[in-house]
């Protein structure tokens, strides 16, 4: 055999370099567009569709796996690609009893809507068959993006973006169509964390429909006390760390595994919870009321906060509640779903909370708090006296909150639990540990926000 391993490693240093500097050279921003149209169709609720012949049929397959697994993320479901080249069945039913031109153009005349993305790959750009089938995507209001090379070929013409890879050589062309795919695939998985969408865990039952809603208030409708878990956090450390050899080090994740697990309880349950440490480690616990006290002290220099900022103008009331809820709650208002609201927070301050975001006018069944005397706010009570008044069941109720107890109390009567994983302090994209909580609580769904109100809606009424 007539092969020199040293003269071999010079060859393949060299087309590994001429592959990565005609790379370089090619035109991002259109890539970056396809980017935003493969995302969009996402976005809309459309189908993608990819073909190819030969090395080109294999980047299409290779992109449909990528974006339908590759592209999931945080449990959620990837794109709705299918490969038009992949079922070999359908491939040489359509070529022997029609034409093999005919074998995308037909799939596609089968399968596709006006708004579905396909997306094609050719080196010469003039294969009869994937001309035809954007002739033919074009014709049935499609859009369309073709990977090419050298000039582009006839198929140019009937692309909305097309991006031409940058060398006269078929194989390092292959080569780019494959990374210009893979590197669309690792941008979608770190854009679609950022955007609105469903984590489905169980289905809402088909034809139910919703009469009833009901909504935790802080970290799910607003975040006026946005940080409230290192608020009370700290002031739990700090009465644990004054008793004798207790170090912040030892308690503080106790006592913060406490206050994520039990996000949604009412607040005297969680000075209950810091009276027990205490008397755990031999000293003497006020009465927890004192202690919830001390939490409303300082969770009420958060809220004056916020709102000096409303009356200044500084913030507006779309700032401060969670992103797309009021236009949500107008969604459920105009489709005739009665709505209730509960908290732990006292019932006085919520309300007068609730009358300052305008948000008072749509919770027809009532705004729910604790008492003043440290009477907690029974939010699986609230439920059950929302569907006993008006003779409905859990079928008929779907509920929304940010902490596990909430889920549990939805659950409790057999509702649809949506877990609200909120990033209050970024305002965008999912929290990861309300998510694990809201799971571990079984809820039925996660959402980061209601920044897509129709697209929710749509989802509760599928």
């Amino acid at each position: 055999m007539n092969y020199n391993e040293n003269d071999a490693a010079t060859f393949l240093t060299d087309y590994a370099r001429q592959a990565s500097t005609a790379l370089m050279r090619t035109n991002f921003d259109v890539l970056a567009r396809i980017a935003g149209l493969i995302l969009a169709t996402k976005q809309d609720g459309k189908r993608i569709f990819t073909a190819g012949n030969g090395g080109s049929a294999a980047t299409a397959s290779h992109m449909c796996n990528d974006l339908v697994k590759g592209a999931r993320v945080q449990g959620r479901v990837g794109f709705r690609a299918a490969c038009l080249n992949d079922s070999s069945p359908i491939i040489t039913c359509l070529a022997n009893d029609f034409a093999y031109e005919d074998i995308y153009a037909i799939q596609l005349q089968t399968y596709a809507e006006p708004g579905d993305l396909l997306i094609v790959f050719s080196g010469s750009g003039n294969s009869p068959n994937i001309v035809k089938a954007l002739q033919t995507a074009r014709s049935m209001g499609m859009v369309t993006i073709g990977f090419g090379g050298r000039d582009g070929g006839k198929m140019k013409n009937y692309c909305d973006e097309i991006l031409i890879a940058p060398t006269n050589s078929m194989e390092q062309l292959e080569d780019m169509h494959m990374l210009y795919e893979h590197a669309i695939v690792s941008l979608m998985q770190k854009i679609l964390p950022l955007n609105f969408d469903v984590e489905v865990v169980n289905y809402p039952k088909v034809g139910r429909r919703i009469k009833a809603a009901f909504f935790d208030f802080d970290g799910t409708v607003a975040a006026l006390r946005r940080g409230w878990q290192d608020v009370v956090a700290a002031s739990a450390c700090d009465s644990l760390t004054a008793l004798p050899g207790v170090v912040k080090e030892e308690v503080e994740p106790i006592v913060r595994a406490y206050i994520e697990k039990e996000t949604g309880r009412p607040m005297i349950e969680l000075g209950a919870h810091l009276a027990e440490e205490i008397a755990k480690r031999g000293g003497v616990p006020e009465e927890p009321i004192v202690y919830k006290e001390r939490y409303d002290l300082e969770l009420d220099k958060l809220v004056e906060s916020i709102f000096a900022s409303l009356d200044s103008g500084e913030k507006t009331v779309a700032d401060v509640v969670t992103p797309g809820v009021l236009d949500f709650l107008k969604i459920l208002k105009s489709n005739g779903v009665a709505l209730c609201l509960a908290s732990g927070t006292d019932e006085r301050r919520l309300k007068e909370e609730c009358d300052r975001l305008g948000l008072t006018v749509f919770f027809d069944q009532g705004v729910y708090g604790a008492r003043e005397d440290g009477t907690p706010c029974e939010k699986d009570d609230v439920i059950n006296r929302l569907l006993e008044t008006n003779g409905w069941t859990g079928e008929d109720l779907v509920g929304f909150g940010d902490g596990g107890f909430d889920v549990k109390a939805v659950k409790k009567y057999g509702g649809y639990a949506v877990g609200v994983a909120t990033n209050e302090a970024e305002r965008v994209g999912v929290n990861a540990h309300k998510r694990e909580f809201l799971l571990e609580a079984g809820a039925d769904c996660i959402i980061p926000d209601f920044s897509d109100p129709e697209q929710l809606w749509r989802f509760l009424n599928r």
